[in-house]
């Protein structure tokens, strides 16, 4: 997160409850949800790794440190724009939306790698230059250059964004929604440390997904 590794590690271990409690439940009342239940493990996962960014950075162990910030962009860059459209299509019902959403991951395969290959590469557009410290919290410095400018980049993020609110699934358009709202909250609050700090708040919204599916659940059985 962008605190410190203690508040990363300690988010991690939240969201691995979380991902459990909301798999059980998925499995045991509506395995349509599975997809959308396992979502905390991977904001975990995450997590975990900028814990892994923090150590390295407050150790002074630059390896670790890129290591790290590369699998916590890995998350950030390709992971999220290609998994939530994927989670969307399994809830879907309306024919032409599934081929919209479907028309959605093949972009976030391609917007994704874009973005992140030179990360891992270490070189062309959008390479990483290197994880510091920007007041209290992390932030990832990444070139400029490429193709597209960073807010054109940032734009087209944004807009694949707010489409995955197209879903006809409401439990996953609420879940989304706050996502998307936390992560413009953050972006006017957190310019510089936008990336990570918005991966920390979306972390914990999905939490809320475990009361979402209890409600859900209710409302079927009175249905």
């Amino acid at each position: 997160m962008c605190f410190s590794a203690t508040a990363s590690l300690g988010s991690a271990a939240v969201l691995l409850v979380g991902g459990a409690l909301c798999t059980a439940h998925a499995i045991k009342k509506n395995k349509t949800y599975l997809l959308l239940a396992i979502t905390p493990f991977f904001f975990a996962l995450q997590q975990a790794i900028e814990g892994g960014v923090w150590i390295g950075y407050n150790e002074k162990i630059m390896p670790l440190v890129t290591l790290s910030s590369i699998l916590f962009l890995f998350f950030a860059y390709f992971f999220w724009i290609t998994w939530v459209p994927i989670v969307a299509f399994s809830l879907e019902t309306t024919k032409w939306k599934k081929i919209f959403f479907i028309i959605l991951i093949i972009t976030g395969i391609i917007f994704g790698l874009y973005l992140w290959l030179p990360v891992l590469l270490g070189t062309g557009p959008r390479h990483l230059i290197k994880t510091n410290m920007c007041g209290h919290s992390l932030c990832y410095i990444v070139s400029g250059g490429g193709l597209l400018s960073v807010t054109i980049r940032e734009i087209i993020y944004s807009i694949l964004g707010f489409l995955f609110l197209l879903s006809s699934n409401n439990l996953f358009r609420k879940f989304w929604a706050l996502v998307m709202l936390l992560g413009v909250i953050t972006y006017l609050t957190q310019r510089e440390t936008w990336v990570s700090t918005w991966c920390f708040f979306a972390a914990i919204s999905t939490l809320w997904i475990y009361f979402l599916l209890i409600k859900e659940h209710k409302t079927r059985l009175k249905a």
